[in-house]
């Protein structure tokens, strides 16, 4: 979950006493990259719920992202690498009615580190009013462990394009493409987001994102979320969201909070 409010927090640089930016809690990534020389820390906690009926019964999803965290390493003014790792507890619980009244309830638990990924992200242009960026990761299945490790899976890649514009001093819009292999199948799921945020005051900002996903088995999920962020100081920003689907293949819902800090090695 992954992402600040790039929307209406695009600032220029740490060193000229701006504020932290960061990709979480929204699905859109921020197309400006952090300080050269400067290290940032996003990590956040996730529950997601989902429940589909099956075998006259219903099969209850919960999965709970214990930490995940993405670090970002400016290396130059318009390039950042990029690395990411959660921690996950998935929880499945099969309920099913039988006859004289009774439910039969079974469930399954999976846990381990998912997939971590390395990337980078550079900005590609930059004006007072637009930003436009280019992220590009790679997940790799020996940095997972537990459950989600699966000795057939090859390195997955994912591409990202972000642009947001400023329309006025305090409301932005920004939206994203996305494209990505799972490393299973040559097929690959597409993504969008659209994003609009608006800063409530100088330390609290808001956002609504609608955004979805067509899948590499055909399947097309859409959403939204929301959320807020406050900036405790320049350099460090708490945040809390939540969504919901808006069609029967999407999850049901989820709610995110985290915390994000910036520091620096100069």
């Amino acid at each position: 979950m992954k992402k600040g409010l790039l929307l209406i927090l695009a600032f220029a640089s740490f060193v000229a006493n701006a504020q932290i930016e960061t990709d979480r809690p929204d699905f859109t990534e921020s197309p400006n990259t952090v300080p050269k020389g400067a290290l940032q820390v996003e990590t956040g906690f996730v529950i997601e719920n989902d429940q589909i009926d099956n075998l006259g019964g219903s099969l209850e999803y919960q999965n709970m992202t214990l930490n995940t965290t993405l670090l970002r390493w400016g290396i130059l003014d318009q390039l950042e690498l990029r690395f990411n790792w959660a921690n996950k507890r998935n929880e499945a619980t099969q309920k099913q009615s039988i006859q004289g009244g009774q439910d039969s309830t079974s469930s399954s638990i999976e846990h381990g580190f998912a997939t971590s990924f390395v990337g980078f992200k550079t900005n590609l242009y930059k004006t007072d009013k637009i930003s436009i960026g280019f992220l590009g990761h790679m997940y790799i299945p020996d940095l997972s462990s537990g459950d989600f490790k699966v000795d057939n899976q090859k390195v997955a890649s994912e591409l990202l394009f972000p642009v947001s514009y400023q329309i006025t001093e305090r409301f932005g819009v920004a939206a994203q493409y996305g494209i990505s292999w799972d490393g299973f199948t040559p097929n690959p799921t597409t993504g969008y987001t659209l994003a609009f945020g608006y800063a409530i005051t100088d330390q609290l900002n808001c956002y609504i994102e609608p955004y979805g996903f067509l899948t590499n088995n055909g399947e097309e999920l859409h959403l939204v979320n929301g959320g807020f962020t406050y900036l405790v100081n320049d350099n460090f920003q708490l945040d809390l969201t939540g969504g919901f689907g808006l069609n029967d293949e999407a999850q049901d819902n989820f709610i995110s909070c985290g915390a994000s800090f910036l520091l620096f090695n100069r």
